[in-house]
């Protein structure tokens, strides 16, 4: 599977009846997609480019990733926990 690149800061809307509150639609560059599926989460706890010397507990990533289905195309959005802040991060091309 090819994806587009996008890495876009976003407006996210979350679903507060489902547990674990998942995103119900971003908005992105001033256009509103309402989140009809969600394929898959997983977590990043991990390091990114770090050198391992300088490598510290409060520098790990801390970000939950959403794969989503909007308007008929995929993409993947993450929420970082540390900043509060949500990434629209790429779009699934089949």
């Amino acid at each position: 599977m090819r994806f587009e690149f996008i890495d876009e800061p976003i407006t996210v809307s979350l679903d507060e009846a489902k547990p674990g509150k998942p995103p119900a639609s971003f908005t992105w560059r001033n256009d509103t997609y309402q989140i009809e599926s969600v394929e898959a989460v997983w977590v990043d706890a991990g390091w990114g480019p770090l050198r391992s010397r300088s490598k510290r507990w409060w520098q790990r990533r801390h970000r939950t990733y959403y794969q989503v289905t909007a308007r008929g195309e995929m993409f993947e959005v993450y929420h970082d926990r540390g900043l509060d802040s949500w990434t629209l991060y790429r779009r699934l091309i089949p």
